[in-house]
């Protein structure tokens, strides 16, 4: 058995149709028979049920489909990390969503210019379930994401920073005259948070919109949902724009957006603060990164106050 007959395997298995599975691998259907054959003979099982018009697994093919899809994903990682181990290329990829760069990562990124000269990072932006699969494929060494999101059981994470959310208003508004704003008040203007899909998943996706739908629906209320938009960086673009109005971590202060307010919410004291975790995988992060984990471990553990974290470690 080689690779090369599991891939063969694999295509006809997902195609369930030997012509297209043919046709997909490039490769003419006689030798795609042949090697499925060889491969059935080698484990001494029938993987295919030949004997009606279209092709079915049996009980063992199915079984093997599975352990097949994984053995050639793990192959594919054990090329693109040798690989790479060979280039040696002096560079960490870290993967983040938005808000990261309000406060936290800034900060690592000068640290660690600093520490270790001559080695880049390359950022990439990018949804927190994106990240960690990414994480996972040994495509990013160490990723930035919303916590709440579902992580692999292989994976190791970190709290980096915790924030309340507070309320974001057209400065040119009334409202944004006030000092605070409540529930029953947000619910009253055009608001703007993330797809809906997400909050159904929140185990999965970005718990914000869980919790932002929470908030309002334990006073009893529902928002005026006019606009569905995934980054906070596009929420405070269309916030500046008048568009409505909309609930974002505190942080967001940070980068004092044209035209926005952000005001505290009075009744949401209660609520789960927003977090951002730090994840990696330890037996897919590089070297180099290794040396950046260790710097972005100590830089929270130096400044649990001002991330939100309680005080400081000893």
């Amino acid at each position: 058995m080689d690779l090369r007959h599991m891939r063969h395997f694999v295509a006809v298995a997902e195609e369930l149709h030997f012509g297209r599975a043919a046709k997909r691998l490039n490769i003419a259907q006689p030798p795609l028979s042949q090697s499925i054959q060889r491969l059935e003979a080698d484990l001494g099982v029938e993987l295919f049920d030949r004997s009606r018009r279209s092709v079915e697994l049996t009980d063992a093919g199915r079984v093997f489909f599975g352990e097949a899809q994984r053995t050639l994903r793990q192959a594919e990682l054990a090329c693109k990390m040798a690989q790479r181990e060979a280039a040696r290329a002096p560079e960490i990829r870290v993967s983040f969503i938005g808000p990261a760069m309000y406060h936290v990562l800034p900060e690592l990124l000068v640290r660690h210019r600093v520490a270790a000269t001559g080695v880049s990072v390359r950022l990439i932006e990018t949804s927190s379930p994106a990240q960690v699969d990414g994480i996972c494929a040994g495509d990013f060494d160490i990723g930035f994401l919303v916590g709440g999101t579902q992580i692999d059981v292989a994976c190791e994470m970190m709290v980096v920073e915790r924030a309340g959310l507070v309320a974001a208003i057209p400065a040119d508004w009334p409202l944004a005259g006030q000092g605070s704003i409540t529930v029953a008040e947000l619910a009253e203007q055009p608001f703007i948070m993330p797809p809906r899909k997400y909050a159904m998943l929140p185990q999965k996706y970005a718990a914000q919109a869980s919790e932002m739908l929470n908030m309002f629906q334990r006073a009893g209320l529902m928002p005026h949902v006019t606009q569905e938009v995934q980054q906070t960086n596009a929420t405070l673009s269309l916030v500046g724009a008048g568009v409505g109005c909309s609930l974002v971590m505190a942080t967001a202060a940070l980068t004092q957006p044209r035209n926005v307010k952000f005001l505290p919410v009075e009744d949401a004291a209660s609520f789960c603060p927003w977090e951002m975790v730090m994840v990696w995988h330890p037996e897919r992060i590089s070297r180099l990164a290794v040396d950046f984990l260790v710097l972005a471990k100590t830089y929270v553990q130096e400044n649990m106050p001002s991330l939100g974290l309680g005080e400081a470690a000893d």
